[in-house]
């Protein structure tokens, strides 16, 4: 806000007299008071000389006057005038689909890049700061809008404060005082005169009874009359002097009365005066000045591509609450219009309608959907083994005005390393877009595709033969009218291991859950299965490699291992070495570790908590466990009623529980095939701990929450996943290969750190292999020195290969969750589809160890699904708000679009007068000019009466 005062003059007393008969009333009796004081002072002066007769007069009807100005109460009240300034916001989309051409041609522009064009390169926000006050913000999947910057022009405002700062520091003698004080020298040499005059005069005399005007016996009629003259010239000028000098006194408050005639300087207050106008009148001061939202910003770092979807309702709806409509002239929405995620557009529409808003839609991309074909997602196993078959899952999509016959393509290569460039510096796919350095063509498809952005499923199954990094890649043999040659073919690294995977598991008693896992890890060829059961007798058969009677006892024994898998294990059979032994399993091992709980042996953890082993079990999970005992700890037991589970969004991410051919597939079963009666209570998730499931009966809710029965943890570099119950063999009823698929992948995911370890000095792990652009990778290093003891460098730094070819140095640090030292976390966002891979150098250069993960990356589908810019719905949003759309073609100028929505967008300042209350100083010197006044003239008017022998 702007604002400007202005200085106001009133009678407060006339504001009060309502009526016309109280104004009435008042004229009537000023009119008597000053008829009766003539009447009465001429006849009280008759005999006087005229220009003695109408000094006296005129002197009490001064006094009279000055009463009733006191009575009327002059006030001065200093008025602001706030202008609000004109706004207008402008929104610019930055979800993945604006990433996308802006016209029918590969070789045109994205329309990210037109965005930007928009926004600097014509200068859009400058023009428009030049009349309002203008916002820039961003928006794509998050609820709320970015903002990026705020502009107004100030050049106006900064001239008013530089002239308000000079009328301060450069204020002169007021003429008024200079001629207010003349007027008074004036009057005192007149009244020395008239009053010598008569004190020194000849002598007084009566004749005949009546007193003579002459003071001092004057023999002569001039001699009298002078001194009449005299004293009607001093009176004149002292009420002139006094009014004219007690006027700017009043006024002046900020200025004593030496100040007013120059005989004293004001410098020392000037600066504190000029601060205090700067605030009170609202101007921006130099901190304001130089505000974030006032600094340049670099457009082409900021509008970037990158979110999952375009929340164009949540965006704009947001935005019309924060603004005031009464000063918003426009909302520009710049935009290929795919509103695919969050609220609809009638909630923002019906509250711009409501506001009066008008929306300015700029509609960039082709009207027309391009004809292009692209590989969307690639599914391939981080882990295989020698002559086990595997599946290839990819996902095409096609856009265009017919539907595509094409071939598709499996490619298999050594993972050499290498991975060019999809694209040159000018944007030209180069040959390693569409090539596999070395690749071998395995099988080749002919498929259908609908040119309607409809996903269609491609599979393909290969039996890895040689053990070895490899890479596959899915690749389309697209056709001449294809627009976009860098997004047919999709890779994915993959790892063929020749070692078997080694499992402990320890078991309380022989648990339905227990036998069947038993069995399915004991028929699986690339598994070594070993088994404590704690019940067991010796001589008991068992199906296992090997059969034991105790924990392993030793680091080397445990060590062998890659997984340990506990059901309701009994933890007082298991001494505090052990313990240790399993702690150094995880933290320095990678091992993984699986807690199937159960209602015999997991409630009594937490009762003896004088038990310092109580301590060391539950820092293994990765939820607080209850603490009131085996009876009032929670939890169920013999349930007569189902329940299925309750998912998170975490659980859609987690690839153990998709046991059916789809994700969407697998948590149909979850839900369908039964459900659990039971579950073991705890308290709550630990930091940093991730939810992949709860136990849905309401009734079982406390504080809100539903008790948790799916649960995973980094312990140090080993991954520890809890379940609440040993029922998921009821999976079973659905179809045995539901069972088996889940544990199978649960226990590898466990012990991914130990099977992908490719250094005996430390393990690299990611929260997920999986991601879509734009969401978070956690990652997690830990690493030993030459010594084989903790890291304890302040920090490492490892490489990420983006699917660009693109090298980009992580930053990891000491993680303040992590139980020893020597482990390290970073984080980075992806924000390409394709295959990234991570690489951390350990060891010396005599000794360099590389540390590999690759996190396979795909784009939201909703974000494509509809690739032709959105005419009908964008239009429909200007319409309806009363706004313009302005379509941009390739061959739109943005200086035009620019003109466009100059034209249109007309500004809507407020402005607002703030009555401020009356002036305190200037009341009290009012008075003091007044007091002053009446008491000059009724001395004067004594002092007259007594030379003259009036009573």
């Amino acid at each position: 806000m702007n604002p400007s005062e202005q200085v106001v003059y009133e009678f407060a007393r006339a504001t009060s007299l309502d009526g016309w008969w109280v104004w009435a009333a008042v004229v009537l009796g000023l009119a008597v008071a000053y008829s009766a004081c003539i009447f009465y002072y001429k006849r009280d002066v008759g005999e006087l000389r005229r220009p003695v007769r109408w000094t006296l007069i005129g002197l009490r009807l001064v006094a009279i006057t000055a009463l009733v100005f006191l009575f009327f109460d002059l006030v001065r009240r200093t008025e602001r005038r706030v202008t609000r300034p004109s706004e207008v916001i402008v929104m610019v989309d930055t979800s993945q689909s604006m990433s996308l051409p802006s016209g029918d041609s590969i070789e045109a522009p994205s329309r990210v890049e037109r965005a930007r064009e928009l926004v600097a390169d014509s200068e859009l926000v400058e023009s428009f700061a030049k009349e309002h006050r203008t916002s820039v913000y961003l928006f794509d999947q998050a609820t709320e809008p970015r903002l990026v910057q705020t502009k107004f022009d100030q050049e106006d405002t900064s001239a008013n404060k530089q002239s308000m700062n000079e009328e301060v520091f450069a204020e002169p003698v007021s003429p008024f005082v200079l001629f207010g004080g003349f007027c008074l020298v004036i009057s005192a040499i007149a009244s020395f005169v008239a009053f010598a005059m008569g004190i020194f005069g000849i002598g007084q005399s009566k004749k005949s009874g009546r007193r003579l005007t002459k003071a001092a016996g004057a023999e002569t009629p001039g001699s009298a009359s002078a001194i009449g003259w005299s004293l009607l010239a001093a009176a004149i000028t002292l009420v002139i002097g006094i009014v004219s000098i007690g006027g700017v006194y009043a006024v002046h408050t900020d200025r004593s009365l030496a100040q007013l005639f120059g005989w004293e300087s004001s410098a020392e207050s000037q600066p504190e005066e000029t601060d205090s106008i700067s605030n009170e009148t609202g101007e921006s001061t130099d901190e304001e000045l130089n505000s974030p939202t006032m600094k340049a910003v670099d457009w082409d770092e900021v509008i970037v591509a990158g979110g999952a979807q375009s929340r164009i309702g949540d965006a704009l709806r947001s935005v019309l609450v924060d603004h005031d409509p009464t000063t918003l002239a426009g909302v520009i929405v710049i935009t290929d219009g795919q509103n695919n995620g969050g609220a609809t557009l009638s909630s923002a529409l019906a509250l711009a309608r409501r506001g009066e808003v008008a929306v300015y839609p700029v509609g960039l991309g082709s009207s027309q959907p391009p004809t292009n074909i692209r590989v969307v997602d690639l599914e391939v196993p981080r882990r295989v083994y020698p002559g086990d078959k595997f599946v290839v899952a990819s996902v095409l999509q096609a856009t265009g005005t017919s539907p595509l016959e094409v071939d598709v393509e499996l490619v298999d290569a050594l993972d050499t390393g290498d991975e060019g460039a999809a694209a040159d510096a000018d944007g030209n796919p180069t040959d390693a877009a569409t090539s596999l350095p070395g690749g071998v063509v395995l099988e080749t498809q002919r498929v259908k595709l609908e040119p309607d952005a409809t996903l269609t499923d491609i599979r393909f199954e290969v039996e890895p033969r040689t053990v070895g990094r490899r890479r596959l890649a899915v690749r389309v043999v697209a056709p001449v009218e294809d627009r976009n040659a860098t997004d047919n073919m999709q890779t994915a690294r993959y790892e063929v291991v020749a070692r078997k995977l080694r499992v402990l598991a320890i078991a309380g008693g022989p648990t339905r859950e227990y036998r069947f896992v038993r069995n399915l890890l004991f028929r699986d060829e690339s598994v070594q299965l070993d088994v404590w059961l704690q019940t067991g007798i010796q001589g008991m058969s068992q199906d296992a490699d090997e059969l034991l009677a105790r924990f392993p006892e030793t680091a080397e024994e445990l060590f062998e291992y890659d997984a340990v898998v506990m059901f309701d294990p009994d933890w007082s059979a298991i001494d505090s070495a052990s313990l240790d032994l399993m702690d150094r399993f995880m933290t320095q091992q990678a091992g993984g570790l699986v807690l199937v709980a159960g209602p015999v042996f997991h409630p009594k953890i937490s009762g003896d908590r004088a038990d310092p082993r109580s301590s060391q079990i539950a820092a293994f999970f990765p939820v607080n466990l209850a603490t009131r005992g085996p009876l009032l700890g929670g939890g169920r037991q013999g349930g007569s009623e189902a329940w299925p589970l309750k998912f998170t969004p975490e659980a859609s991410q987690a690839e153990f529980l998709w046991v059916g051919d789809t994700p969407e597939d697998s948590f149909e079963v979850w839900q369908e095939f039964g459900g659990f009666y039971d579950y073991v209570g705890v308290k709550s998730a630990k930091p940093g701990a991730k939810v992949y499931a709860y136990f849905s009966d309401p009734t079982t809710e406390v504080s809100g929450s539903l008790p948790i029965f799916m649960a995973s943890q980094f312990y140090g570099a080993g991954r520890v996943f809890f379940q609440g119950s040993g029922e998921v063999w009821r999976l079973r009823a659905g179809g045995d290969r539901y069972f088996d698929s889940y544990y199978t992948k649960l226990i590898r995911w466990v012990s991914e750190g130990r099977l992908l370890r490719d250094s005996n000095r430390g393990v690299l792990l990611v929260d997920s292999d999986r991601a879509m652009v734009g969401q978070n990778i956690a990652l997690r290093a830990v690493l030993v020195d030459d010594q084989f003891q903790p890291l304890t460098e302040p920090s490492v730094t490892a490489k990420l290969l983006a699917p660009d070819g693109k090298i980009k140095d992580l930053k990891l640090t000491p993680a303040a969750d992590s139980p020893r030292g020597g482990t390290y976390t970073g984080n980075f966002v992806v924000t390409k589809s394709g295959g990234y891979e991570i690489q951390l150098a350990v060891g010396d250069a005599l000794d360099e160890q590389l540390l590999r993960q690759s996190v396979q990356v795909r784009l939201p589908t909703s974000e494509l699904e509809r690739p032709r810019r959105a005419d009908d719905e964008l239009s429909n949003l200007a319409s309806t708000t009363r706004g313009e759309y302005v379509p941009v073609d390739e061959s739109t100028s943005m200086s035009e679009v620019k003109a466009k929505l100059a034209e249109a967008i007309v500004p809507q300042s407020q402005v607002t007068l703030l009555a401020g209350t009356p002036d305190s100083a200037f009341t009290l010197r009012r008075n003091a000019v007044l007091m002053w006044l009446i008491a000059s003239v009724l001395t004067f008017e004594w002092v007259t009466r007594r030379l003259h022998r009036l009573a």
